[in-house]
């Protein structure tokens, strides 16, 4: 009997389809962009724990997440000065 590898990573058919509407709840903390660039960067505290804060990265035109991270509250700085060394605008 041949094994079955049920924890293969996703292909781009499979992948969810997160959009940014699913976190209109969430306050957000600080919005950053990069020049010409089409992706947004947003900073919004967990509903159920303001002490995590999801980073999350998605496409300014249609909403669609392409990259989220958990951290915690103490590492926005470090985070912030990352992003904004790598070229990114705090605009909120």
């Amino acid at each position: 009997m041949p094994f079955k590898n049920s924890f293969r990573a996703k292909t781009v058919k499979e992948k969810s389809s997160e959009n940014i509407k699913n976190f209109s709840k969430n306050k957000v903390l600080h919005t950053l962009v990069k020049p010409r660039s089409p992706q947004t960067i947003i900073f919004v505290e967990d509903i159920e724990d303001p002490w995590f804060i999801h980073v999350i990265t998605y496409k300014t035109k249609s909403g669609v997440i392409t990259d989220s991270s958990l951290i915690i509250k103490k590492d926005i700085d470090d985070r912030l000065t990352h992003l904004l060394h790598c070229g990114y605008e705090i605009v909120k």
